[in-house]
């Protein structure tokens, strides 16, 4: 009898399962097959707290006002980053929009081969700035820098490629009890010879108590940063001297064609001043921080046993959410025209980030849906758009108009200091590797800066021969197919001469090939006068 009924009861239970399971498809659950007929992916590397959140929050609102789009945010660490994009571009699965950086090392050829140029759309308003101080704007202009870096980088001259997100600046976070508890005061040093004297009082603090504690955490991606901020305000005079043009800035390819032509070296006072300040720094780390990525900076500053860690605002979201300290944020003390080191070329306040703008995307030139795509990059990139992305972000925006809020208003640098945009550490992947491969022969306790310049010096000729070698080949890339486009609008134009944009379309394209041509030549004479590697 008890089995029976215990058969009754298991076939009842599986037949409520079943009604339920069914009630719940059919009324609660969303179906099968996806009711949006169109799929973008926009694929990005910042995976810290704070941007894919603010990305979610514009994902879910452009769902609302466009529901035959789905949009899917893809998410890839960064040290996979690089081989996942060349993966999949080459396959022809890359994403409708992917993030990219001039610094990637090794993907220098990606932007001529596989992305597209948006130049006619970045000429036009965005739709979405409808009822808004820019609505009749054009897009390029609604950046707080009217897209500056991505004209100095574009693999074609005078075209747009990319979109971008936000500003980005480079702070110290301070550990404002830790602080209080060595100092006595919570009051943090306002010029480099204050911090000069709190590296004294840290180690001291350290020694007497027997707490492993430094004043800056330690890691080599944050070593870089500050060692490009330094040497940045360090070679501020060569920079002006180089500065040809007079845009106040240096593209990477001319700061690599200068060094070759003799133009600046790493003997020179300047550049090592700012190397003398970076080795004063690093003494106060952890020894062994090279080895360390940024996380473990991160890790480090958040246990407590740093005073200070010094990072890009892009961090400052995992930082401030994640300490169970209060925290205060700093621009990093600058020194004087007194400063024994680099008093004698100091040049005026140097800019530490600010106002220009990175996160930037691309559209992948084999996108099935470019017109979704670039549609979802007019609404992220708009100030309804820009500032949901901001609000739970904690990211600065890029976009005028948008509310900074309370917060982060510490992001934003003012505008009192100078800056030539000038790279002299991450110049290309292979100068790049070769400063990575020599630093420690400058952060470490035996070594010295002399030591350091002898070794990059005796690198740097033919690094610079092979990051402006590849620059060459990367132009001409770009260029080579100009011709066939430009003779087809030509063509096209002769069939409807009434259609003015095929005209401003084919002038575009042969100054942006000229461009690109007179780049060419001038980076292939800079090689030529180095003459061959010794």
């Amino acid at each position: 009898m008890r089995k029976p009924r215990a058969r009754s009861l298991g076939f009842g239970l599986l037949a409520a399962g079943y009604v339920f399971a069914v009630f719940w498809v059919f009324t609660r659950s969303e179906p099968v097959v996806a009711s949006r007929p169109v799929t973008i992916r926009i694929a990005h590397w910042q995976i810290e707290k704070g941007p894919p959140d603010g990305v979610d929050a514009v994902i879910r609102r452009y769902e609302e006002l466009n529901p035959r789009v789905k949009v899917e945010q893809v998410l890839v660490p960064g040290r996979v980053y690089n081989q996942w994009m060349r993966t999949n571009l080459v396959g022809g699965t890359g994403a409708d929009l992917i993030e990219y950086g001039v610094w990637l090392d090794g993907l220098t050829d990606i932007p001529a081969r596989y992305f597209e140029p948006i130049t006619d759309e970045m000429l036009r308003p965005n739709p979405y700035n409808r009822g808004t101080a820019l609505e009749k704007v054009p897009w390029v202009q609604t950046f707080t820098d009217g897209l500056l870096n991505q004209r100095v980088n574009a693999p074609d001259p005078g075209q747009f490629y990319a979109a971008t997100v936000t500003e980005v600046s480079e702070r110290l976070f301070c550990n404002r009890d830790l602080l209080r508890k060595i100092t006595g005061s919570d009051r943090p040093p306002r010029n480099f010879a204050e911090l000069r004297a709190l590296f004294q009082k840290v180690a001291d603090y350290a020694a007497r108590t027997g707490e492993p504690i430094y004043t800056l955490a330690g890691a080599r991606d944050n070593a870089a940063w500050l060692m490009q901020y330094l040497m940045g305000g360090a070679m501020m005079q060569s920079s002006q001297r180089n500065d040809r043009h007079g845009t106040l800035s240096l593209y990477t390819w001319d700061e690599i064609g200068l060094y070759l032509e003799g133009r600046w070296s790493y003997r020179s006072p300047e550049a090592k001043a700012g190397l003398t300040m970076m080795r004063e720094i690093s003494m106060s780390m952890k020894p062994g921080f090279l080895q360390s990525l940024r996380d473990a900076a991160t890790q480090e500053f958040l246990r407590g046993d740093a005073v200070f860690i010094f990072a890009g605002t892009w961090d400052g979201t995992s930082i401030r959410s994640l300490s169970t300290f209060p925290i205060d944020v700093l621009r990093f003390p600058q020194p004087t025209r007194d400063d024994p080191v680099m008093g004698p070329y100091f040049f005026g306040a140097f800019a530490d980030g600010g106002g220009g703008t990175a996160m930037e995307f691309y559209l992948n030139k084999q996108s099935p849906h470019k017109a979704e795509a670039i549609d979802f990059l007019h609404f992220l990139t708009s100030v309804e758009g820009n500032q949901l992305f901001t609000d739970h972000s904690g990211w600065l925006p890029s976009v005028r108009e948008v509310k900074v809020p309370a917060d982060i208003e510490a992001y934003k640098t003012p505008l009192d200091c100078y800056s030539f945009g000038a790279e002299y550490m991450l110049m290309g992947s292979t100068v790049s590797e070769a400063i990575y491969r020599n630093l420690y022969l400058l952060t470490d306790t035996h070594g010295s800066v002399d030591q350091f310049v002898d070794a990059i010096e005796r690198e740097m000729p033919a690094a610079a021969r092979a990051d402006l070698g590849k620059e060459v080949s990367n132009r001409a890339i770009t260029v080579r197919p100009q011709d066939v486009r430009i003779v087809a609008n030509a063509a096209l134009g002769w069939r409807a001469p009434q259609d003015a944009s095929l005209q401003v379309a084919r002038e575009r394209l042969e100054s942006s090939q000229t461009q690109s041509e007179a780049l060419m030549l001038q980076l292939g004479r800079q090689l030529a006068i180095a003459g061959p590697a010794r």
